[in-house]
């Protein structure tokens, strides 16, 4: 029963790395439009979904992350601050913190608005790519 316990982390992070695109996808459709190389219709309601899944994507990512720790503490009995992978975990978390924060100011409002635009889209372009290869890191921590 632990082994298959394990695996819930995996699952479980994978979700969120496939709604983590999903966010990423329409972030991206907001920038052609704001660069003028495609105009959207609804872009108002394209900006609010995008603002509501990032938020619900770092909180599953954070939660996500607390799993993997208990995971290895109950789960497979190893130590889980001894790998590649929570190393390069906690990067990839702090980078969608950041990201999040960032996206934050942005939805509220800031006087060096372009600049941290820039530094959100750079945070959550490069959190998104090491979680990919955190992923592949994973595979020999599995049970």
């Amino acid at each position: 029963m632990k082994e298959l316990l394990a695996y819930i982390h995996p699952v479980v992070q994978v979700l969120v790395l496939l709604l983590a695109l999903a966010t990423l996808r329409l972030g991206l459709a907001l920038k052609t439009h704001r660069t003028g190389r495609r105009r959207l219709q609804r872009w108002e309601q394209l900006w609010e979904r995008h603002t509501q899944l990032g938020l619900l994507c770092v909180a599953c990512l954070s939660g996500g992350y607390v799993l993997g720790l208990l995971s290895m503490l109950l789960f497979r009995a190893r130590a889980p601050f001894r790998s590649a992978h929570f190393f390069f975990a906690t990067l990839t978390l702090l980078l969608f913190l950041g990201g999040g924060y960032t996206g934050w100011r942005l939805k509220h409002g800031t006087t060096q608005y372009a600049e941290v635009r820039d530094l959100h889209g750079f945070m959550v372009y490069l959190g998104f790519f090491i979680s990919l290869g955190v992923a592949v890191m994973g595979f020999i921590l599995l049970p």
